[in-house]
């Protein structure tokens, strides 16, 4: 029997699955490694901000999937992988050998462009608290933390006298998440309440970058029309909270980090061939360049 192991649930995955469940290899034990039975589609995730769709809206159940397929499922994190020793190792000291491999982790919120140390910044735990030492950074990704984080978030903001957002990052993930955020947040409050406001942080020229003038403008109009305040600055993490490429200390209660993608560190230091950034090299059939019996995607 040859060894399958799938890391992540991602839409790669979903693809292995769907094939597997049309058509099993009878000589193929697989096993599916994934943190949580959901898989989170982060197009989706403004629209639940905003409250146009529930948490069960923007998630598939992997565990059917899997059955279907017949692949075990094991709600695991990966923390290490050893592509010469062809092994998987999880948080909790599991190892799992294997003969084929397929990666779909998906990435981390790139918050260390946020300097010069992110990890000095306190993370969300629960917005909630009545806590006013600095503010809270909540990345978006993992998506499943974000979502379950996000109506706390929103319950804090709602019963506190002032509550200022900061979303981090001009991307158009960036941008949508201000406008969500924005609607989410005063749609709830309602006119009595004020104190709610939504602030984006991103310098000028990284504005939607890549896109079309034109559209650039209705943007800004639309964020204009949101009561949204663009800061046109870089700005890092210190104690008292975000610091302005200025000077200024800019005060806000929740921080909110669209600030691209990163490669999961574990990568990097697993044997396969990575780019300097940490992303797996992968050939035209997404094969490993250093391990053609990796694939990876996403």
């Amino acid at each position: 029997m040859k060894k399958l192991v799938l890391v992540g649930g991602g839409h790669a995955q979903l693809a292995v699955l769907q094939a597997l469940a049309r058509q099993r290899a009878a000589d193929i034990d697989a096993v599916l490694v994934t943190p949580s039975p959901w898989q989170y589609y982060s197009g989706m995730l403004p629209g639940f901000i905003a409250g146009h769709y529930a948490e069960a809206d923007c998630r598939i159940d992997l565990r059917p999937l899997a059955k279907a397929a017949g692949v075990r499922l094991l709600l695991g994190r990966v923390d290490a992988l050893l592509a010469d020793a062809r092994q998987v190792c999880l948080a909790d000291g599991t190892r799992l050998d294997y003969d084929l491999l397929s990666l779909d982790p998906g990435s981390a919120t790139a918050i260390d462009a946020l300097e010069p140390s992110a990890a000095e910044f306190p993370l969300v735990d629960s917005p909630l608290t009545d806590s006013r030492a600095g503010a809270r950074l909540l990345p978006v990704k993992p998506l499943a933390d974000f979502f379950a984080l996000w109506p706390r978030l929103q319950a804090r903001a709602l019963v506190a006298p002032t509550y200022h957002l900061c979303v981090v990052g001009g991307g158009a993930a960036g941008v949508e998440l201000a406008l969500a955020a924005a609607h989410a947040l005063k749609a709830a409050a309602g006119p009595g309440h004020a104190g709610v406001r939504v602030s984006l942080l991103a310098p000028v020229a990284a504005l939607l970058p890549g896109h079309a003038q034109g559209v650039r403008k209705r943007v800004m109009n639309r964020i204009a029309d949101s009561a949204i305040v663009v800061v046109a600055q870089r700005a890092h993490f210190g104690a008292e909270g975000l610091r302005l490429a200025d000077g200024r200390l800019y005060a806000a209660d929740c921080v909110i980090a669209a600030t691209g993608a990163r490669a999961l560190p574990w990568l990097a230091h697993s044997g396969l061939a990575c780019s300097r950034e940490g992303w797996v090299e992968v050939g035209d059939t997404h094969q490993s360049l250093s391990h053609p019996e990796v694939f990876a995607a996403g």
